[in-house]
């Protein structure tokens, strides 16, 4: 074993002492061509040089992006360009964070061993895991290009890994950056856009334009992609990679074009106070948590009991008193058991991240993950006991993550490029969401009316399909003056009925009769308008303000 062990650390001192100063020429990202010096090598002269074909094989991604408007939603926000990392996977597939290639108007790639740009285009994306795939039709980009492999399991704490990437050039320059590092934690985080997935925390450096960069351990293989790092000022070497259990997760997702992460569709609590405790019924050593809202719209509704039930464990893992459960073994695998692959093989025989190491560590992460980990629609057995003792089991369905006021913008990209909206007399509606709060207000919310805030951070959805419908703007003209001071309120009725969505809304304008049209608000705040006007003036204010088109309404299947 002690053979075996180091012969594993000579390994990885080989692979994490290569040095990144020639593997790609020095250039100006501006520049569309860069003239080749001596230091640039091919994959092949690398790999015989003693460097490694995984470290060789990253590309970096160079994107102009345009961002939707959401609160002029007719247009889009000025373009801007990044850089990021990428690396090649089995298929011709190019694998990046999600927030790469966001809203990309244009995307290059490049080789670390060349100076050519090749265009690739978005193949797959989910914001909820931030990750995407890129497609390069060139062939010349593909050439010798080695693709990488995905780590079986996860990695131990403690574990060396290294960051692979093309840190911006302010910071880092234009050649492939390696950092090291070992593991410090495997949790549960938040992602890009209000979603909270398995992580595995690195003390190695990770910095803008690693972004997509693969997180490799000893032998080589992708443990993890780079994403974020902490970016308060109190936080020191902490750095998160995405761990490769949820890129299977997401690779999966792409072929059946299905994509989504599972959730129980209800809230709970702990049960830490020595008197709820009590009043529930639980026996020492008996621990669980109390459920205590149920999402309406969530198969949850029609099978658990908020404020009575207790959850004792989900699919045969209890829950601690803390909410935790212990990571599941299937999760430890990222392939399972049987897989006789030569990725699965290569690193069971592995020194300190082999799988026969891994039943020894014993990891608890939040009961949250136990959702998490499925996807929509999947089932999970809940073992609840309430407040009288009566035991059962549960086959609970899994629901979608679905907000009052969605805070992830993949409803838009996968929906439609540009946000909803509906213009009406120079009126401008559209669904309230964080990103419309986060154009109007700031990152901080500053002055954001308390109505608004709150339904952004407790509303909950009553029905499928439902969106509080806000007045966004009035576009200036004689017919709409003075309802400006409308502006920021949400629309609750028209003609006397109750507005359900946007979509519901234009459906009523365009049934509604009578001389004029009455709008409410919250608030008891009302605006009337003359009916035989509004397709008029709404034509006048859209041509004044250069507005292809008064409205862009999105079919989501719901009444």
């Amino acid at each position: 074993e002690d053979d075996g062990q180091e012969q594993q650390q000579q390994q990885q001192r080989q692979y994490y002492s290569t040095s990144a100063s020639t593997c790609s020429t020095p250039g100006n990202y501006e520049e569309e061509e860069v003239q080749a010096s001596s230091s640039s090598y091919t994959i092949e002269e690398q790999v015989q040089a003693g460097w490694s074909a995984e470290l060789c094989s990253v590309l970096k991604v160079s994107t102009v992006h345009s961002n939707p408007n959401f609160a002029t939603p007719w247009k889009t926000s000025a373009q801007w360009s990044s850089v990021g990392t990428a690396f090649p996977l089995e298929g011709r597939k190019l694998l990046t964070n999600a927030h790469v290639v966001a809203n990309a108007q244009l995307i290059h790639v490049r080789r670390c061993d060349g100076h050519k740009k090749y265009v690739a285009k978005v193949r797959a994306i989910c914001f909820e895991c931030d990750l995407a795939l890129l497609e390069v039709e060139d062939d010349c980009c593909w050439q010798d290009l080695t693709t990488l492999r995905l780590a079986v399991a996860l990695p131990r704490l403690q574990d060396e890994v290294a960051v692979v990437g093309f840190p911006d050039a302010p910071s880092g320059g234009e050649s492939i950056c390696i950092t090291q590092g070992v593991v410090s934690r495997i949790d549960l985080h938040s992602y890009s856009w209000d979603s909270r997935l398995l992580v595995v925390q690195i003390d190695a450096a990770i910095n803008p334009g690693n972004s997509g960069g693969p997180c490799v351990d000893g032998t080589g293989a992708v443990v993890g992609v780079a994403f974020q790092k902490g970016a308060e000022h109190t936080h020191d070497n902490i750095g998160y990679v995405i761990p490769a259990l949820i890129v299977k997760k997401f690779l999966a997702c792409c072929e059946k074009n299905q994509f989504g992460f599972g959730t129980g569709g209800f809230r709970f609590s702990l049960l830490d106070n020595p008197s709820l405790v009590s009043w529930m019924g639980l026996k020492s050593g008996e621990t669980g948590v109390l459920i205590d809202q149920v999402e309406p719209t969530a198969p949850a509704a029609k099978l658990l009991h908020p404020g009575d039930d207790i959850l004792i464990a989900v699919d045969g893992h209890e829950i601690g008193e803390d909410g935790t459960v212990d990571l599941c073994e299937e999760d430890q695998l990222v392939c399972p058991a049987n897989d006789a692959s030569d990725t699965c093989k290569h690193r069971e025989g592995s020194g300190s991240g082999a799988v026969s190491k891994l039943s020894r560590s014993r990891l608890r992460v939040p009961v949250a993950w136990m959702f998490r980990r499925r996807s929509p629609g999947e089932i999970v057995s809940l073992k609840i006991m309430n407040s009288k003792r009566e035991g059962r089991t549960v086959s609970l369905p899994l629901h979608s993550v679905r907000n009052l006021v969605p805070g992830d913008p993949l409803e838009g990209e996968r929906l439609g490029r540009c946000p909803e909206y509906l213009m009406v007399a120079g009126i401008v509606f559209v669904p309230l969401t964080e990103s419309f709060l986060t154009e109007e207000y700031g990152k901080e919310w500053e002055g954001c009316p308390i109505r608004l805030f709150e339904l952004a951070l407790h509303g909950r959805l009553e029905f499928a399909g439902q969106q509080m419908v806000v007045l966004s703007d009035v576009l200036a003209h004689e017919f709409t003056q003075g309802y400006e001071i409308h502006r920021r309120r949400r629309l609750t009725r028209c003609d006397g009925t109750e507005v359900r969505s946007l979509r519901h809304f234009a459906s009523l304008l365009a049934n509604a009769k009578g001389e004029f049209l009455k709008l409410e608000f919250a608030g008891d705040h009302m605006l009337v308008l003359r009916r035989d006007k509004i397709d008029e003036v709404t034509t006048e204010v859209a041509a004044r303000n250069q507005i292809s088109a008064h409205q862009h309404l999105v079919d989501r299947g719901f009444a």
